[in-house]
């Protein structure tokens, strides 16, 4: 159940040691809006470090660049139709440039300081994705009111074509 996957994500980013020294999770606002999903052929935890990948960069986001509004805040919702399930994820936080968001998911590019980011965590969540999954990830976001990134994985297993 990918809304069991999303709360052991957001379990396992509580308590990330890394995390708790720039910022401390507990004082972002955790908004959960969850449908009624069907459970689908996923690799549990490939899907949660995609999960943990977006939720970290929201959190670390907000802790350097603020966010809009009084609190973060994080907005996590499913959905789900014949053809598969929706996963966004949303922040409250600085946004991301369009030139920025060209190169998101490119191996090794990060905005973070040396030493603080290797530039594979949105890169390695596409592949999972679009690879491992035949789904699908983009983003949404402009500069100055924050980012949301929207999943879709197929509600069935398609074959891949072959050469």
């Amino acid at each position: 159940d990918i809304n069991i996957i999303l709360d052991d994500t957001l379990t396992i980013v509580a308590s990330d040691y890394d995390l708790k020294k720039t910022y401390d999770f507990k004082k972002i606002k955790i908004s959960r809006c969850y449908g009624k999903i069907d459970n689908i052929n996923c690799a549990r935890t490939e899907i949660s470090q995609v999960f943990l990948n977006i939720i970290k960069n929201a959190a670390q986001a907000m802790a350097s660049g603020g966010c809009r509004g009084e609190k973060p805040e994080i907005t996590i919702c499913t959905t789900s139709d014949a053809h598969g399930i929706n996963v966004t994820i949303a922040d409250n936080g600085p946004g991301i440039s369009s030139s920025v968001q060209k190169s998101i998911f490119e191996p090794f590019f990060t905005t973070k300081p040396v030493g603080e980011g290797t530039g594979l965590g949105l890169s390695v969540s596409y592949f999972i994705i679009t690879s491992h999954h035949n789904g699908q990830i983009t983003v949404e976001s402009e500069k100055g009111h924050g980012t949301k990134f929207i999943i879709r994985l197929p509600a069935f297993e398609t074959e891949k074509d072959t050469p």
